[in-house]
């Protein structure tokens, strides 16, 4: 039996699969109930089946209810308004009432309908007050013989109840009749064999019958949980791979240091950019930005120091500039920013007031007080510019010209290949190229 599960789930044994089908596996079935062996397991699978198994209950013991009460038809027919009459119509409405009862409960607490006390309890109140029509009715005895032996096969497959419940149902219901069979008649030995064969072949055959469905039912159940449990690891799987991709990206394009973008991701992003441009017509300007004196800060104070201070440039870049524009580092202590729709002297305001800002920012750094100045070379794409390198080596060339007249301020690559130093409203002398 454990094989034959383990045969139709599919699964290999060891870790790979799900715990193996042994004595104390979750999924190992006990023969002779066809439960499982783990309560957990057990009660997961009726809770999971309860209110199938209800409403089948409810089928089951409404029939069984209003057949009870269409017998006392019969009864009246061939008895009349007689006192055995009566109490066979007593019995019956005490059943039926009981089974009623259980209906109400199933219903307002369908996990009933998966315990089996209850049905059990309803059912052996039935059997019992069934014997008597053994003694009120003597003259449709072969009657009530047929009658016990499809009741009693109907408490297996009829009327959803566990397993052992059922067997012991019936069994009990089997020796009631064998008692009222005996009491009624003297049975010789022979005859009592005889009768009890009789009683055990529908205990027999309904028994296999509901062990094979019930097996078959907790073997599907084992094999969902299986399949669901295989899903939720693939989700998880496939949730692991997107974040490596997602982590793989940021790390193929994002700078660690400073968060922002890298020179690759730089370069992918202009040519979009630069598409943009050309598309619509409109002007783009780039703004290379280089940090004065910063070997001092990681000579005087350390790497570390040095780190923070380009942790916070990066910050201010994110603050300072608009959401459309593009900010990266090179390399170093250099970054760069793109900006769509910006024509160069816009750009060169936008640049000064950035270096302005960056000069009255204080950086902490374990007690003490950094300010860092920069540089900046501000270029325009031109028309014959395809390249993100072209734009890059104007605006290196401006950033060159500003360390070599002062350093803090923002220089200007003209079209013409001249360099301006911009301060705002005026524009100071041109300087000569370099």
């Amino acid at each position: 039996m454990r094989d034959h599960l383990k045969s139709l789930l599919g699964l290999p044994d060891g870790p790979e699969g799900l715990e193996p089908l042994g004595p104390g596996s979750q999924w190992h079935l006990r023969g002779w109930c066809a439960e499982f062996s783990d309560r957990r397991t057990e009660m997961g699978y009726q809770q999971y089946c309860q209110h199938f198994t209800a409403r089948q209950l409810l089928l089951a013991l409404g029939t069984w209810a209003v057949l009870l009460l269409l017998f006392a038809i019969s009864d009246y027919l061939a008895m009349g308004w007689s006192a055995p009459f009566q109490g066979l119509l007593a019995m019956r409405v005490g059943v039926a009432l009981c089974v009623l009862a259980l209906m109400r409960a199933v219903v307002r607490k369908p996990w009933l309908a998966t315990q089996g006390l209850w049905t059990s309890v309803v059912e052996l109140i039935g059997l019992a007050s069934f014997m008597l029509v053994y003694v009120l009715r003597p003259e449709i005895a072969i009657w009530t013989y047929a009658m016990t032996l499809l009741m009693l096969i109907m408490l297996f497959v009829f009327v959803p109840n566990r397993l052992c419940c059922a067997l012991a149902v019936s069994l009990v219901g089997a020796l009631f009749t064998l008692a009222m069979v005996s009491q009624s008649r003297s049975l010789q030995t022979r005859e009592f064999v005889i009768l009890s064969l009789v009683l055990a072949l529908p205990i027999v055959t309904g028994y296999v019958s509901a062990w094979r469905v019930q097996m078959l039912q907790r073997q599907q159940y084992a094999l969902l949980m299986a399949a669901r449990a295989s899903n939720d690891q693939l989700r998880q799987e496939v949730e692991q791979r997107r974040a490596l991709q997602e982590a793989l990206r940021i790390q193929a394009s994002i700078d660690p240091l400073t968060g922002l973008n890298n020179r690759r991701e730089y370069e992918k992003l202009f040519s979009r950019e630069m598409a943009r441009a050309r598309r619509e017509g409109r002007a783009m300007s780039l703004v290379m930005l280089d940090l004065d004196h910063f070997k001092h800060i990681n000579d005087d104070h350390g790497h570390a120091a040095g780190d923070e201070v380009l942790r916070c440039v990066a910050q201010l870049c994110r603050e300072n500039f608009r959401e459309v524009d593009i900010a990266g580092r090179l390399g170093g202590e250099e970054f760069v920013v793109l900006m769509p729709h910006t024509a160069l002297r816009e750009a060169g305001e936008v640049a000064r007031r950035f270096l302005q800002v960056l000069s009255d920012t204080e950086i902490a750094f374990e007690g003490l007080r950094l300010r860092v100045q920069a540089t900046a070379g501000v270029a325009e794409l031109q028309a014959h510019e395809d390249h993100l390198e072209t734009l890059l080596q104007r605006a290196d060339h401006a950033l060159y010209a500003g360390k070599q007249t002062g350093r803090n301020r923002v220089m200007l690559a003209l079209p013409d290949g001249q360099v301006q130093h911009y301060q705002g409203g005026a524009m100071a002398p041109t300087e000569p190229g370099v």
